[in-house]
């Protein structure tokens, strides 16, 4: 049997929490990937899901996290234990999410969590419907978080928690 490494335990984690909120019917999974990029040699895990609630709206999170070679190597072949993964969270919205609300969620990740974070909006159109139209927000977060920041990753995972309720509510004050 092989040791696990870093990505392994980290996905494992994440995994671990947001299925148990599936099964106790918090979240509702849609998407899982475990993707091995033999190219690169580099790894990616994501997880997809919204909160369940009684209206229609809802706010899809997808949480992905990835690792490169060279953590890969850091810790195999040089016993490196400060490896890590990067991580990548994203909303996705069945309609345009306002500039206000946009901001307005901004100012609340970084109300609950001490990281830095890049943001990049989309806006997509429809290719078959010209009406509809879908919002994405991604946070790709600068630091990488390691074995030693579990806390960190479950921290994330409530924010996201948060957020995706956050987001529910704005959409339906739209309608």
């Amino acid at each position: 049997m092989f040791d696990p490494t870093a990505f392994d335990n980290m996905k494992v984690i994440t995994e671990g929490i947001i299925y148990d909120k599936d099964l106790d019917g918090e979240f509702e999974i849609i998407d899982r990937n475990d993707l091995v990029n033999l190219s690169k040699m580099s790894r990616e895990f994501s997880l997809q899901f919204k909160k369940i609630n009684t209206n229609q709206i809802n706010s899809i999170c997808k949480i992905t996290l990835s690792t490169t070679a060279r953590d890969l190597y850091s810790e195999l072949l040089k016993g490196d234990s400060n490896v890590g993964c990067t991580v990548e969270i994203a909303y996705f919205f069945p309609k345009e999410l306002k500039i206000e609300v946009l901001k307005r969620s901004l100012l609340l990740l970084n109300s609950h969590t001490r990281q830095e974070f890049s943001v990049i909006r989309n806006i997509k159109q429809g290719i078959i419907d010209k009406n509809t139209i879908e919002t994405s927000v991604i946070f790709y977060f600068t630091e990488k978080i390691t074995e030693d920041d579990f806390d960190k990753l479950e921290e994330l995972i409530h924010i996201s928690e948060i957020m995706l309720q956050w987001y529910d509510e704005q959409l339906l004050k739209e309608i």
